[in-house]
């Protein structure tokens, strides 16, 4: 299975402690999914190229999904599938 990278804009909580959390996406087409919980957040290389990422493990319409940011390049994407 090939993939691509997917950026995506995001609706993010900001703690005063530092912490980020993400509330929502906007996919590619202009869907909205809510981020129903994170479920873990850490360091961890993507499938495909990116710059040190920090992936969210998120859950979204009961699935678990991850979810990067990089922050070099202020972004965040998820993989999908190549079509």
């Amino acid at each position: 299975m090939q993939l691509r990278k997917v950026c995506v804009d995001v609706t993010a909580k900001f703690s005063r402690e530092g912490g980020v959390r993400p509330l929502s996406l906007v996919w590619e087409d202009g869907r909205t999914f809510s981020i129903d919980k994170v479920k873990a957040v850490e360091h961890a290389p993507a499938r495909v190229s990116a710059l040190l990422p920090v992936r969210y493990t998120c859950v979204i319409l009961g699935k678990e999904r991850w979810l990067y940011f990089e922050p070099e390049r202020q972004r965040w994407f998820v993989e999908a599938k190549s079509e």
